[in-house]
């Protein structure tokens, strides 16, 4: 039996908009196991179909390499909140991708599965940092997706708010302005350059000033309720303050724990989490 686990991941990291993202340790877990014919076990049963993104995903690849699809039972454990930003569903196409490469005797590489996880997911700022671990910066250049990894310092602590609503991708990006002026963009530029020097040296107070992002958080922030409130706390607090992807959860940054019984009152699930190590995959 094939076991995949995929990390949660908090993509854009505030002024890296569709580029940076960042791997935190809360994990889908997947199975694999060749049947007779297609299964499922762990799934709510809405998803238990050919519908479903893991396996859809998976047949992705069988069809793009022209191979006959290898039937299997796909098992599912997850931690990682639906549709709040954290990565849900970059998790199951990455899970589907390397299951079929693995059931194929791998016949491509880590970064080329990279880039048609991209394809399917649209972006790499979540898939990026799932599969590789760590704070990850991406580009393109000829249709293909280039990851540049860095180090992130463990003196900094990785908060993530959760509320209990969802917010889906597609309604927070129709939020956003189809222009931007100059100076916006410059002034994300100029945080962006700066950020995983900052991560990897773990220098709060320089995120704290890089983490004010004119591209997409002043439109999305209307669309959370507690942004507001949790965003102040967090100023008169000294932590870094972010929508985690495109929301719901948000992200803090400190130096320790203690913001935690300061935001409790807002009756939103918190979690402190550790930055993920990237995709893990192994057989028995």
């Amino acid at each position: 039996m094939l076991f995949i686990k995929v990390e949660a991941t908090s993509a854009n990291v505030c002024v890296g908009f569709d580029v940076l993202g960042l791997a935190l340790g809360l994990e889908n877990t997947f199975t694999f196991e060749k049947k007779d014919k297609l299964s499922f076990k762990g799934f709510e049963e809405e998803y238990c179909n050919e519908n479903n993104l893991v396996y859809s995903s998976y047949k992705y690849l069988f069809d793009k390499l022209n191979k006959p699809v290898i039937p299997v039972e796909i098992g599912f454990s997850g931690e990682i909140p639906v549709s709040r930003g954290l990565g849900s569903s970059s998790s199951l196409i990455i899970a589907g991708i390397f299951a079929a490469n693995h059931m194929m005797n791998n016949p491509l590489t880590k970064d080329e599965l990279f880039d048609i996880c991209v394809e399917l997911e649209g972006h790499p700022d979540n898939v990026a940092p799932a599969i590789y671990g760590g704070l990850v910066a991406s580009y393109k250049k000829n249709n293909k997706n280039y990851p540049n990894l860095y180090k992130v310092s463990d003196k900094l602590k990785f908060i993530v708010v959760i509320p209990p609503f969802e917010l889906s991708t597609h309604h927070a990006r129709s939020v956003l302005p189809s222009e931007l002026s100059y100076s916006d963009i410059v002034h994300n530029m100029s945080r962006i350059v700066n950020l995983p020097k900052a991560l990897e040296e773990g220098n709060l107070e320089l995120l704290i000033d890089l983490f004010d992002d004119k591209l997409h958080e002043p439109y999305r922030a209307k669309l959370i309720k507690g942004y507001d409130q949790l965003k102040s706390i967090c100023n008169d607090n000294n932590c870094a303050f972010a929508i985690s992807g495109s929301g719901s959860t948000m992200l803090i940054v400190s130096y320790n724990e203690d913001i935690i019984n300061k935001i409790k009152h807002i009756g939103y699930e918190v979690k402190s989490l550790k930055v993920g190590n990237g995709l893990q995959i192994w057989e028995v």
